[in-house]
């Protein structure tokens, strides 16, 4: 071959190697790579944990739960989304469990309805279930909670009487049960507190407890447990234990500031009952992790979520996971041990 012959086929080579690489970065402009978009992860209402896709749509149970000392521990308590723990006639509390992610197989003390339940309730519940109450409080009860709330008092699906306490402390729930009745149309659920409107955690002050005061009766306590960043629950100086043998935690506390008015009525201790008031607004703490952030509460009515806003107007919300929410009256106290920074070593 010739030297103008190897010429000519060099220049045609170096011609279809420019070609194909300006061929291949046409193609790369042209068609860019594309990263698929994940699903959104479906939440449960009340612990903004990831659930199944309908989890907003699954039934909740609202069951009341006796806190006496001698029916200690309860059932059921430790798998609740969200406790609610209000304040009753004689110093002491009881709690609202409400289920929904996770559904104990019992369930009790089951006690007696009181007036700031219908406050609460309506929220969110699809079933409220408890045993008896006073003339007045069943009467408020048909006034305020909505039909599509169910509510079962005694002889309720499930509910049974034990050997584990004696009556009237030994009434309990199969939850179950309650919800394979199936009398409920079961309507999507947003949960009790209203959705954050910022993503960046509320300023506050680092604390290891929390102390309340409902009664002289009824003072527990919450202490913080860096080891599993949880809240650990007592009640004086005994750790508040399940029937499964967990102490009672929670990853965030809600404490209400709320009002108390006298529900027109004795209880069976001989005192009038109070009805606490958890409509309108007023002042609260929102415990998240070992930060104590204050905040207002307000709730509209009865069926409207709460809004937790902090001091530059934010609604803030309570961490994933479980939640307590403390309501303590006018004639309650709530105190914070701050948490102590280390001292520095000196130098050598």
């Amino acid at each position: 071959m010739n030297k103008f012959v190897r010429g000519a086929v060099l220049v045609v080579a170096v011609s279809l190697l420019v070609t194909s690489c300006s061929k291949k970065a046409e193609d790369a402009v042209a068609s860019p790579s594309v990263t698929p978009s994940k699903a959104p992860v479906t939440l449960w209402p009340f612990t903004q944990l990831p659930g199944p896709k309908d989890a907003a749509e699954k039934p909740v149970l609202a069951i009341k739960i006796e806190n006496d000392p001698s029916v200690r521990p309860q059932y059921g308590l430790d798998m609740a989304d969200i406790v609610f723990e209000e304040l009753v006639e004689g110093g002491m509390t009881r709690f609202i469990s409400v289920y929904q992610s996770e559904i104990p197989e019992e369930a009790g003390p089951v006690r007696s309805g009181r007036h700031v339940d219908a406050s609460i309730v309506p929220t969110f519940a699809d079933y409220f279930v408890f045993s008896g109450a006073s003339r007045p409080t069943l009467s408020y009860f048909s006034k305020t909670i909505p039909d599509n709330v169910v509510v079962f008092n005694e002889g309720a699906p499930g509910m049974h009487r034990t050997k584990y306490h004696r009556p009237p402390h030994n009434l309990f729930i199969y939850p179950q049960d309650v919800i394979d009745s199936k009398k409920a149309e079961v309507s999507k659920t947003n949960g009790f507190f209203a959705k954050a409107t910022t993503g960046t955690p509320p300023a506050g002050t680092a604390i290891t407890k929390v102390a309340l005061e409902f009664s002289r009766a009824s003072t527990p306590n919450w202490t913080w447990d860096p080891a599993t960043n949880l809240w650990l629950r007592d009640d004086g100086n005994k750790p508040h234990m399940a029937i499964s043998g967990k102490q009672l935690s929670a990853t965030s506390l809600v404490v209400i500031r709320a009002t108390e008015t006298d529900a027109g009525y004795k209880g069976s201790t001989g005192g009038y009952v109070p009805r606490t008031v958890v409509t309108g607004t007023g002042k609260g703490y929102l415990v998240i992790g070992d930060t104590m952030t204050e905040v207002t509460w307000s709730k509209a009515d009865d069926v409207s979520q709460m809004s937790l806003t902090d001091s530059l107007g934010n609604v803030v919300h309570p961490a994933p996971g479980k939640t307590w929410v403390e309501v303590i009256t006018t004639s309650g106290d709530v105190k914070f041990t701050p948490k102590v920074a280390p001292v520095p070593s000196a130098s050598p």
